[in-house]
């Protein structure tokens, strides 16, 4: 800033000594010259002051709008700064101009901030131009185009444009890679650091060897973390910091080293004595903890965080969430009798014919409907109920289905809790506008896993009218409580994809970092890991087989790090062969009808929310374009970012109090239901939508091992599959609907699959149907 006033300042004397610039002119630059001066002092108010009147689109109404927008960020007035500097860049003679490189991040930002994306990406291409080298401006700028622009045009064009040398150069390769890792790319990654930091990094150097390190995790390759480490090392790096990093790196990739057990290497790091980061230490903390609860070892998890509550914030993480745990320990040794607790509900003024809706027992299958229990004139209502792993949900609905309350209690074994309910404004439930398109005489299977989801909290929506499109497929179609053992994303996915292999997956992929972590959040990529052989096994995989024929099977399963489910991104056939799918981003800004629709989702209170909110709206992108294209037999596509948003936010959606259905996760389900109806519009007569989920939830910190199931389309039958069939069984079925013989288990998920296939035959068309609405994004 200072050498920029010195530069203005000569050319302001030296136009004046040559008689070029008018004594009003002068005198306006020399005001704004010493406004900011004024900001080198920390003088904010005669900053604001010298610059009152002197804002404008040429050169030095440009900088008065620079340094009065600096002061107005410093005296909290972000807001003005944002429209003050909108202003100046509506003007005509401002077109290619852009503010320096801070204050066109927080302007960037900003418009992010407001849904206005394409004027965010507009600005951020602008400033990329003025500002090639900026790295925090760099970064922003591949996020923010990113999410409107063809993602891989864009990381190329900005690849092009890396420095050679120096501390941008590090971090600026640094973001393009874990972009890169963002799309589940790991390979691409390497490449894009290179072998070696760029000359002249300096401290910058630490970043470039995390990404390298973090690129080789993804890729399952130890060796190699362990290389870029050791050069770290060489290269000078603090061998605490880099102890604790590496324990890090592994945790957060589910990556196994033989030489220490998962558990003491992050009680090692943590013990390399003051000098770490507080961030780093913070993280070391929650990883460590929650490695602890999934290795049922609570007492210890319990002190790490009392330990860890003294220093830090342990966003998403809670005391109440590890007693949770520890609870449902107890609660599985316990007899029922000692279980019991009483609920009394108190309504004030209750409607004639309005009735509670309340959890059943703790024992009855999860996908149970809420008990009806009338209300009664006094509206004093007592239930009891066993306390289970999860708290009960209620909620109170007029005569006529309008819900009028809702909300969450736990039972208290041998006591009596008090429910004060308070009734708000009746609510009508949400309608579903389903339909197909007809018939074509070719059977199509959209797959969609809802990592995480969750039946109890499908339950406690539905109830509340909330999910109308899971509302009417399950009324119609078939569903069924799976058993995934164990409730791993990575068993699951292997049991889907390699029906007849059994074990390999690691059990860290249990440990999550609650919306911090990369590995859980692979994203839509083209063919990221082609490149790697180890992916796909020669064995017979859900893809190939259906691929073998005249079938084609196109896998977006996400798989990354400890998580192996194929080659994502590739399309299986026809017979044996294989193409990628090009899909353009891997995430998308909500448009401005989905912000007013779910504001939750659009103005999140965590930026990262924010980043996986826009991931799963770019997914369900993918999963319309490639329903419409009609080019695929199989789609099986993963919601992967579910799964981290349902542990950062569970504990909040299980608080006791009354909720009314108000809670992040809640609105990630209701858009989650929206975008489902928006697929099964693209589906014809003769097509079969499944939705499933890998596991549940049962803590912040826990899967559940009940996973959802439910099939719909034209000859599924309405119903419910005895029991809790194993997930292996999954792979039989889309074969069986796809007429495809194979000898996959068959536990039992769907028996009326193999019959509706029938003899392979085409299918009989259906009578037309209207055109189904314009998916949701485009209204």
């Amino acid at each position: 800033m200072r050498a920029r006033l010195i530069v203005l300042l000569a050319v302001v004397l030296a136009a004046s000594a040559a008689g070029l610039l008018s004594y009003e002119r002068v005198s306006q630059q020399m005001a704004v010259i010493q406004a900011c001066e004024a900001l080198q002092r920390e003088d904010w108010a005669t900053a604001l002051a010298a610059t009152a009147g002197r804002v404008g689109a040429d050169d030095t109404g440009r900088a008065a709008a620079e340094c009065r927008c600096l002061a107005l960020l410093a005296t909290g007035e972000g807001a003005q700064c944002g429209e003050l500097l909108e202003g100046v860049l509506a003007e005509p003679e401002s077109d290619g101009w852009a503010p320096n490189p801070t204050l066109s991040v927080h302007l960037i930002q900003t418009l992010r901030d407001r849904g206005r994306a394409l004027e965010a990406a507009e600005l951020a291409r602008r400033a990329g131009k003025l500002y090639p080298h900026e790295p925090d401006l760099f970064y922003l700028e591949l996020v923010t185009r990113g999410s409107v622009e063809d993602e891989d045009k864009l990381l190329r064009e900005m690849e092009r444009r890396l420095p050679d040398a120096g501390p941008p150069a590090a971090r600026m390769r640094a973001s393009l890679a874990t972009r890169h890792l963002l799309r589940g790319d790991p390979a691409r990654a390497l490449a894009v650091l290179g072998e070696a930091p760029p000359p002249r990094a300096g401290p910058a150097a630490g970043a470039w060897f995390e990404s390298r390190g973090m690129a080789h995790a993804v890729a399952d390759d130890l060796r190699g973390v362990q290389r870029t480490y050791e050069e770290w090392r060489r290269g000078g790096g603090n061998p605490n910091e880099l102890r604790a990093r590496y324990a890090l790196t592994l945790s957060i990739a589910g990556l196994r080293d033989p030489r220490r057990d998962a558990i003491e290497r992050l009680r090692r790091a943590l013990a390399s004595g003051d000098g770490l980061e507080p961030e780093l230490r913070e993280a070391l903390t929650i990883r460590l903890i929650l490695t602890l609860v999934n290795s049922d070892r609570l007492d210890e998890a319990l002190a790490a965080y009392d330990r860890g509550r003294e220093r830090f914030e342990l966003v998403g993480l809670s005391r109440e969430e590890i007693e949770r745990a520890a609870t449902h320990r107890e609660l599985a040794e316990a007899p029922a009798a000692q279980r019991r607790g009483a609920l009394r509900f108190r309504i004030p003024d209750p409607l004639p014919g309005s009735e509670l809706l309340l959890s059943a027992e703790p024992d009855a299958p999860v996908d149970a409907e809420l008990e009806r229990l009338p209300v009664p004139a006094s509206g004093r209502l007592d239930a009891t109920r066993a306390v289970g792993t999860a708290p009960q949900r209620w909620v109170y609905r007029d005569a006529a289905g309008r819900v009028l309350a809702s909300g969450t209690v736990t039972p208290r074994p041998g006591a009596v809790r008090e429910v004060s309910v308070s009734p708000t404004a009746p609510r009508a439930p949400g309608r579903a506008v389903l339909s197909r398109r007809p018939a074509d005489g070719r059977r199509r299977v959209a797959l969609l896993l809802l990592d995480c989801a969750d039946w109890r909290l499908v339950q406690y929506l539905r109830a509340r009218g909330e999910l109308p499109v899971l509302d009417a497929l399950i009324d119609s179609g078939y569903r069924a409580v799976l058993e995934s053992d164990p409730p791993l994303t990575a068993a699951a996915l292997e049991a889907l994809v390699w029906p007849h292999r059994r074990g390999g997956a690691s059990t860290l992929g249990l440990v999550h970092q609650l919306g911090v972590e990369l590995a859980g959040l692979a994203s839509i990529g083209d063919n990221p890991f082609a490149a790697l052989s180890w992916l796909l096994p020669h064995e017979d995989d859900l893809f190939s087989a259906l691929g073998s024929g005249p079938h084609s099977a196109a896998n977006l399963l996400f798989a990354h790090g400890g998580i192996r489910a194929g080659r994502h991104g590739e399309i299986s056939g026809p017979d044996g062969s294989r193409r990628r799918v090009a899909l353009a981003k891997s995430e998308r800004a909500l448009s401005a009808a989905e912000r007013a629709r779910w504001p939750d989702l659009a103005h999140t209170r965590e930026p990262r929310d924010g980043v996986h909110v826009r991931s799963i709206a770019a997914e369900f992108d993918a999963a319309e374009e490639i329903v419409r294209s009609g080019e695929v037999d199989l789609l099986a596509l993963r919601i992967e970012p579910l799964d981290i948003l349902t542990h950062a936010h569970f504990a909040e959606a299980v608080r006791d109090g009354q909720d009314d259905g108000e809670g992040f996760l809640f609105s990630v389900y209701r858009y989650i239901d929206a975008r489902l109806g928006d697929v099964h519009n693209l589906l014809d007569e003769d097509d079969v939508l499944v939705v499933m989920s890998d596991h549940g939830i049962r803590t912040a910190m826990e899967h559940s091992p009940h996973a959802l199931f439910v099939a719909s389309g034209r000859g599924v039958p309405p119903g419910r599959a005895p029991g809790r069939p194993a997930l292996r069984g999954v792979s039989r079925v889309l074969a069986e609907l796809l007429g495809v013989p194979t000898d996959w288990p068959d536990t039992g998920i769907a028996p009326w699959a193999r019959g509706l296939a029938g003899s392979g035959a085409p299918l009989a068309a259906a009578a037309p149907a209207p055109d189904p609405p314009a998916p949701l994004a485009a209204r």
